[in-house]
């Protein structure tokens, strides 16, 4: 896995340019954001629909069971941005990870969040198809992985995630954690009892993590954007396994930067976002029902006072 990493580093640099050698991107003009959107109702009863559906509309469940998260630290690697706007984006993406509550790596990391802007994105990712499919695409199927490159959007992120029992521990194969097998000869089938948890509807089988994240950028749709929108963006869409398309309805949120009418594009991350981010790495991923914490922990992270 260490070459194979290695390998896709230099993949990426030939394509995409070292940081501090690349073309211009949009990414690199435009003024700093001076000023938040925040859009709230009178009462946080009255904010929590909006939120959940916020949350519902931009989230997706692992094979229907869980929502993705790091609970490795994360090294983000950026490249194809000239070298001041690199470090600019790797500064910003660190501090709002912080702030989420996402774990960081430190200096000296291997990179699992990869940022790539590139004047070619279909040729970088046809690629790492070709010649890292195994390192980026892991075991997706040959249909995934070309609906993914054939995708026309101005930032393509592919999630790899993998899959622990609650705790942190690998699935453990035969009988589920901490039970009992009991019965099972001639009489009839066998029959699991553990712990409550294990026969609960509220616990899940299973967390997912995020293992690596790949960001990429179209640098010729990045034109009339300020390097803050797009950190903000790439954060966004790096620290949490969002849903394709995301439906975030009528939220102010950095996720409407592409394709939806100026009005509706915001200087940074919204304090909708922001909160967003902390619910998700404040809520219990060993639960069935983290989707629906999301929304009230968001109310609690934007309306503290209850007014």
């Amino acid at each position: 896995m260490r070459h194979g990493a290695l390998g896709l580093l230099s993949l990426v640099a030939l394509l995409t340019g070292t940081p501090g050698h690349a073309a211009e991107t949009a990414a690199a003009s435009g003024k700093e954001p001076v000023s938040e959107v925040t859009v709230r109702g009178n009462k946080p009863s009255e904010l929590l629909p909006r939120l959940s559906g916020f949350a519902y509309g931009i989230t997706e469940p692992v094979n229907g069971e869980g929502l993705a998260r790091w609970n490795v630290p994360v090294c983000p690697l950026v490249s194809g941005l000239a070298r001041d706007e690199g470090e600019f984006v790797l500064q910003r993406l660190s501090d709002i990870a912080r702030t989420a509550g996402v774990p960081l790596a430190g200096e000296r990391c291997r990179p699992n969040l990869y940022v790539m802007v590139t004047g070619e994105p279909r040729r970088l990712l046809q690629a790492m198809a070709d010649h890292k499919r195994e390192v980026v695409f892991a075991n997706a199927s040959p249909t995934a992985v070309d609906a993914f490159i054939a995708r026309t959007e101005p930032v393509r992120v592919w999630y790899s995630t993998y899959r622990t029992v609650p705790g942190g521990a690998a699935p453990s194969r035969g009988a589920p954690p901490a039970a009992q097998l009991l019965g099972g000869g001639l009489a009839g089938a066998p029959t699991y009892t553990g712990s409550w948890l294990n026969n609960s509807h509220l616990q899940a089988p299973s967390e997912f993590n995020l293992n690596y994240v790949y960001v990429i950028a179209d640098a010729s749709r990045l034109r009339g954007l300020s390097r803050g929108q797009f950190a903000d963006y790439v954060a966004m869409m790096g620290l949490a396994q969002l849903k394709y398309p995301p439906h975030p309805g009528d939220a102010p949120t950095i996720l409407k930067l592409f394709g939806g009418p100026p009005a509706d594009q915001v200087p940074e991350l919204s304090s909708w976002d922001r909160a967003f981010l902390k619910a998700l790495y404040l809520t219990d991923p060993s639960t069935t029902v983290q989707r629906n914490q999301l929304g009230l922990e968001m109310v609690r992270q934007i309306a503290p006072s209850g007014h």
